[in-house]
């Protein structure tokens, strides 16, 4: 049975239920990696809060959590975006194998050089770069479906296609950095002649590949992620003043996604180093982070354009799960964007200050904690609460009656997120870390009950007691 195939449609037991199906497995199966990974890491001593750039192991115990975040992006559009031309058995299946091999091998991966954790490693993440490239093929032909086209093709739908090209552009790009870090740049055919051709030496270059696929694909994640907050807030183009707000935050983010895969591949590729704008003496913002910054402009203009529908959605003819998880997703983003954009721009600008974290500048050692704390907060909690939050707000957005754990979860993120952001900004300013160790804590605890809540069980038929996660898998007909 090929992967790219019409959907299976699930079997129903003779009391009224269905078993549960694959992709819901392979959501909870991905969720409870990830939070593992997470209280492994504090046990294995990984030196999160080091101020400055990651170890070589941090990084690549970094890639053991980032990449089934990654692959639940991958399973959560397959789910809402209804792709009848994956079999979700298979791809399913790949998704669970993918995590234990990219997962297993990124966290048993301690230092430079070829081991049996590099090759379980290399094999994981080819799979991972497989289940994107399937996906964009089956939103290729579903975007050709002339029958759905109207109804499913609209700016979120292709905001989500163009972040999954990036991420698969950036992903031979961190391979290509792997390569020459466990071999050798010099192993790789025509190296000499590319690097006198670009004028770099081995280690601008490697810095350059390392910094262009960490870059771009972080930033193709969140787009992917705003996409799928976009399509789980019913996004709709509307001449109401709301709708005009999220199609132009869609736009702006499109946009900005764009000219950021460009920059970044030029640059890894070619050696360019993008100019600066706004410069004055050592202050300025560089044309990536301008992108970037545009980027987080047009995400934050894309939820807040909703918010109307957040408001509504706790109403009383509402699903009790709808108002929590909305204002969580809501909170994560405005959250993110004060975490990352806002406290980036300003050292840009007070450079002389901050040197660029490297000594004798006054503020060196606030820059590196800086470059620790959006590494940590914005694009690696955030983002992992945020697919979780999605996945359980999904799963539940139509249940009946309140839930015990999917509320615990919800409001427990609000917490931990909220924290967070002090906690980041704390440490930045006086350089004292308690309350963000703390709030890490606090956000892994609130993923624990993001996990429970998705514990897969047997669903009943009736209509009054479908679930999101049923309603998303059974696609109507039409579609």
């Amino acid at each position: 049975m090929a992967i790219l195939g019409q959907k299976e449609i699930k079997a129903a037991r003779p009391d009224g239920t269905e078993a549960v199906s694959f992709s819901d497995f392979a959501v909870f199966f991905a969720v409870c990696w990830v939070v593992a990974a997470f209280f492994s890491s504090l046990m294995l001593r990984i030196h999160w809060f080091a101020p400055g750039d990651f170890s070589y192991w941090a990084a690549m115990y970094y890639h053991g959590i980032m990449i089934p975040v990654l692959i639940l992006l991958y399973l959560l559009t397959q789910k809402m975006f209804c792709l009848k031309r994956i079999n979700e058995r298979i791809y399913s299946l790949g998704a669970i194998l993918s995590i234990l091999l990219a997962g297993t091998g990124s966290i048993f991966n301690t230092g430079k050089g070829m081991s049996a954790a590099v090759v379980v490693q290399i094999i994981g993440m080819v799979m991972t770069d497989c289940l994107g490239i399937i996906l964009v093929a089956a939103m290729a032909m579903a975007a050709l479906e002339k029958d759905i086209r109207q109804d499913k093709t609209d700016a979120a739908f292709w905001l989500l296609l163009a972040s999954i090209m990036a991420i698969i552009m950036a992903a031979p790009l961190g391979h290509l950095a792997g390569w020459c870090m466990d071999v050798g740049i010099s192993s790789l055919p025509g190296s000499g002649i590319l690097l006198h051709a670009i004028n770099l030496g081995p280690d601008k270059f490697l810095n350059g590949l390392v910094a262009s696929h960490s870059h771009l694909t972080v930033a193709a994640i969140l787009c992917g992620l705003a996409a799928l907050t976009a399509k789980y807030y019913q996004y709709q183009p509307s001449v109401r003043l709301g709708g005009r707000i999220s199609t132009l935050g869609l736009g702006l983010t499109l946009i900005g996604l764009s000219l950021a895969t460009v920059i970044y591949v030029y640059s890894a590729v070619a050696g360019w180093e993008p100019p600066t704008f706004f410069a004055s003496g050592p202050n300025g913002i560089p044309l990536d982070d301008l992108v970037l910054t545009t980027v987080g402009v047009g995400i934050l203009l894309l939820v807040a354009g909703r918010a109307g529908f957040i408001v509504r959605a706790g109403s009383k003819s509402a699903a009790p799960m709808r108002a929590s998880m909305r204002i969580a997703i809501f909170l994560n983003w405005v959250f993110t964007f004060a975490g990352s954009v806002l406290p980036g721009i300003y050292i840009e600008f007070h450079e002389g200050f901050y040197g660029g974290g490297d000594p004798p500048a006054p503020g060196a050692l606030f820059d590196r904690i800086f470059i620790r704390a959006h590494m940590l907060y914005p694009f690696f909690l955030m983002p992992t609460m945020l697919v979780v939050l999605l996945a359980v707000g999904c799963r539940y957005r139509n249940t009946p009656a309140p839930r015990l754990w999917p509320g615990l979860f919800a409001w427990t993120s609000v917490f931990g997120m909220s924290s967070g952001l002090a906690g980041e900004l704390l440490w930045f300013t006086t350089g004292k870390d308690s309350l963000f160790v703390a709030a890490m804590f606090f956000m892994g605890m609130a993923l624990v009950a993001g996990m429970i809540s998705l514990w897969p069980r047997v669903a009943s038929r009736l209509p009054a007691e479908i679930s999101e996660g049923e309603a998303y898998d059974r696609c109507q007909s039409k579609t």
